[in-house]
């Protein structure tokens, strides 16, 4: 009985010293601790393994053209390291197909991909089986309404392999002739706000990665972007103003990422917002605190194709406070930019610090929404 109750002992006292042991270990890498470093993230870590080419290939999302992986598109998942996939129409043919076109994508990667969608809804629905997959933005009545379609809509984009929806739209647009209007919600800003924050979070339920979009807006005049740059008056004074929706929404919600729309603001910089470091580091990322992920709408349009060369551009649009850059489908286009921006990296035009902060976000956005499985 003794030698049972010794034991016992034993073992209550050896828990007992590796509890306390474990504890003191986290305190010695805790953030309050006088020792050493703060703890490092999985996203830190992640990074640290990492070579530049890996890293400078999570900048990029490119699309392709087919129902099947081109050779192109391969190339660029398994040797360059590319860290997301833009779904359209001409990739898509029913929902077998394409979730085998996404497990053949995600299998040629190291590191786990994005795969986004334009499924807004309405006139902008790549997926169309079912009413939740097009059920338009301009019908939702409420944030309840708005809530239950992105969570029900992201579960079964979730199911074939898509994990990042390129939506909700949150211009407030009157104008019947814009062309945005089919595409954004009915009702004063206050209902857009209510209307976004909660699709944001349905989205976010479903663990799907929803993308405000497009900052910081375009007004109801905006020529159609696809093709030429819209001009917009707003002034300083009025800036607050015009970006009301993006800023509440982002107040309201943990928005993961944000998309930019190629607009002209001249009053409040000379450049374009995409490559506007006074609209993206200044307003966006220091006055409104907003530290998730920043894509480029794509930079193939023709508003932004006339600002200047492909490679320049996307460099100032790396600078200027973008993430990640997207390149709908011209092959040519994509190889030019990624072995520029590589350059850049390797001659100090972009330093290694600014890299690694982009680097870090799309990490960190990927393991939040499991993505990269931890």
């Amino acid at each position: 009985m003794q030698l049972f109750i010794k034991s016992i002992l034993a073992v209550i006292f050896t828990l007992s010293f590796l509890s306390t042991t474990i504890s003191k270990i986290g305190d010695l890498y805790s953030k309050d601790s006088p020792y050493l470093v703060q703890k490092i993230s999985i996203e830190e870590t992640l990074l640290e393994s990492m070579s530049v080419e890996e890293k400078v290939g999570q900048l990029f999302m490119f699309g392709f053209y087919g129902t099947t992986p081109t050779e192109h598109i391969t190339k660029y998942i398994t040797d360059k390291h590319i860290g997301g996939i833009l779904l359209l129409g001409y990739n898509i043919e029913n929902s077998v197909q394409l979730e085998n076109l996404i497990t053949q994508l995600q299998s040629s990667s190291s590191i786990p991909l994005l795969i986004s969608i334009d499924q807004e809804g309405g006139i902008v629905s790549r997926l169309t089986w079912n009413d939740i997959l097009t059920f338009p933005q301009k019908n939702i009545s409420s944030g309840q309404q708005g809530y239950d379609i992105a969570y029900q809509r992201g579960l079964q984009l979730k199911e074939i392999g898509i994990n990042m929806n390129l939506a909700p739209v949150v211009e407030y647009i009157n104008n019947g002739n814009s062309f945005l209007y089919q595409r954004v919600f009915r009702g004063t800003k206050q209902d857009v706000v209510e209307k976004g924050s909660s699709m944001i979070k349905g989205y976010t339920d479903s663990n799907i990665v929803s993308t405000l979009k497009h900052y910081p807006g375009h007004n109801d005049s905006s020529p159609d972007s696809h093709y030429n740059m819209p001009i917009v008056d707003t002034t300083t004074s009025q800036w607050e103003e015009y970006i009301y929706t993006f800023k509440e929404i982002t107040e309201k919600e943990n928005v993961p990422a944000i998309m930019i729309g190629h607009i002209s603001l001249p009053n409040i910089d000379g450049k374009p917002s995409t490559i506007s470091n006074e609209i993206l580091n200044n307003r966006l990322r220091k006055e409104l605190g907003y530290d998730g992920v920043i894509i480029t709408d794509d930079m193939e349009m023709g508003s932004i194709e006339k600002v200047g060369e492909y490679t320049t551009v996307s460099k100032e649009a790396l600078i200027a406070g973008n993430d990640i850059l997207l390149y709908s489908g011209d092959s040519e286009v994509q190889t030019e930019v990624y072995e520029y921006i590589l350059g850049e990296v390797a001659n100090g035009g972009i330093s290694e610090k600014l890299l690694d902060e982009k680097v870090l976000r799309i990490l960190k956005l990927k393991i939040d929404y499991g993505i990269i499985p931890f």
